[in-house]
């Protein structure tokens, strides 16, 4: 009888299943190496790169100066410290403000050589053409139509009026807050906005209509902060 015939088939099968095994088992182990040191390789790589970050705020970065330049900031670094920096250069006499002209308080005759009709009064004085009592808020000086109205300072033509008591007026505003008013006017010389001198021409003598029955005469007042003041005060 052969011995290689008492073999059993089932015998050579194990085998070949436990060496599969085997191989499987090494593989995984390989396997599992493999990921075990992709996953750590990970791992530390985000480590070092969470690391390497800044550790710089956002008002550090818009304005420290590791800042970018830019338009809206200039570079910390780049600043000259003040005990270094140039002096300014002294502004040029071009550039300088003009100087403000002193405040006028004398004022010359609006008609040269005139006498006065009627003075300033703030008592009331019976008015003849209106036929009432009223303050006289002004100076009337004598002057025949026609004769030339002169500036009583130097000034600027702050307003041309025609008004229905008082005739056409010109306001002439000088430098202190101080108006002068030519009223009853012929012909008007000026208009608003124009500079004139003390002595310079306006106008001429006409008519104030609410006084009309007196002799012919220039109606001349002075007036500061709204009030009328007696122009006498500024005359010498």
């Amino acid at each position: 009888m052969n011995r290689e015939s008492n073999v059993s088939p089932n015998r050579g099968k194990r085998g070949f299943l436990a060496a599969l095994a085997v191989c499987l088992a090494a593989v995984g182990v390989a396997a599992w190496s493999a990921y075990s040191s992709v996953t750590e390789y990970q791992d530390t790589a985000a480590s070092t790169a969470q690391s390497l970050q800044p550790t710089v705020s956002f008002s550090q970065i818009v304005t420290g100066p590791s800042a970018a330049p830019s338009s809206a900031a200039p570079k910390a670094s780049s600043a000259a410290p003040e005990s270094s920096r140039p002096a300014p250069a002294p502004a040029s006499e071009s550039a300088a403000e003009p100087a403000e002209a002193p405040a006028v308080e004398t004022l010359e005759r609006p008609v040269a050589g005139a006498a006065v009709s009627l003075a300033f009064s703030e008592t009331p004085l019976y008015n003849e053409t209106m036929q009432d009592w009223r303050a006289h808020a002004g100076i009337d000086y004598e002057a025949e139509a026609g004769e030339q109205v002169l500036a009583a300072a130097d000034g600027t033509v702050s307003d041309v009026v025609e008004d229905g008591l008082w005739g056409r007026a010109v306001a002439l505003t000088h430098a202190g807050g101080l108006t002068t008013w030519y009223c009853g006017l012929q012909d008007c010389l000026v208009q608003k906005g124009d500079t004139l001198s003390a002595g310079e021409p306006l106008g001429t003598v006409g008519q104030v209509p609410c006084e009309r029955k007196e002799v012919s005469h220039l109606h001349f007042a002075v007036e500061k902060d709204g009030t009328f003041l007696d122009p006498a005060s500024y005359q010498s």
